[in-house]
């Protein structure tokens, strides 16, 4: 049987616009505010900044140019909602490989150190037994630095 990926999974997904059912509450909001934001703005070009406002005209006026911009929104608000989603996601993936860098260098940091601990105590007993001591330090076994 054909195994799917979840996230991939039809069920998960609205048919227009195809996105995940999760976001399509985000889009309805980014697509509300947006509506509603350019409807105040236009009242206040055709009533509130204009010098004499026609009050039988305006209302027609508004909602001639708030229907236009309501088209503008229906596909702009879910350009905004997906590529907020992408933004984000970046920077989210970003900060925890930058994380898992810093944990790695750690991790080797740790490791280093505990290899140079150990190759001294081996060095500290044999100078205390009175024995020769011809293991190369770690650095040199590594081939790296040691620093």
């Amino acid at each position: 049987m054909n195994q799917r990926n979840r996230s991939n999974d039809e069920r998960q997904w609205t048919s227009f616009p195809s996105v995940p059912l999760e976001r399509v509450r985000p889009h309805f909001w980014t697509f509300s505010i947006c509506f509603v934001a350019t409807l105040i703005f236009y009242t206040f070009v055709h009533v509130v900044f204009a010098e004499n406002p026609d009050w039988q005209k305006a209302p027609s006026a508004i909602m001639g140019d708030t229907t236009r911009a309501g088209a503008f929104w229906l596909f702009a608000s879910p350009i905004l909602v997906e590529g907020a989603v992408m933004v984000f996601g970046w920077l989210y993936s970003e900060k925890k490989r930058q994380e898992g860098h810093e944990e790695g260098r750690e991790e080797g940091r740790a490791e280093r150190d505990a290899e140079w601990d150990a190759w001294n105590q081996r060095r500290m007993e044999a100078d205390a037994n009175g024995e020769p001591f011809t293991e190369p330090p770690p650095s040199q076994r590594n081939g790296s630095s040691g620093s």
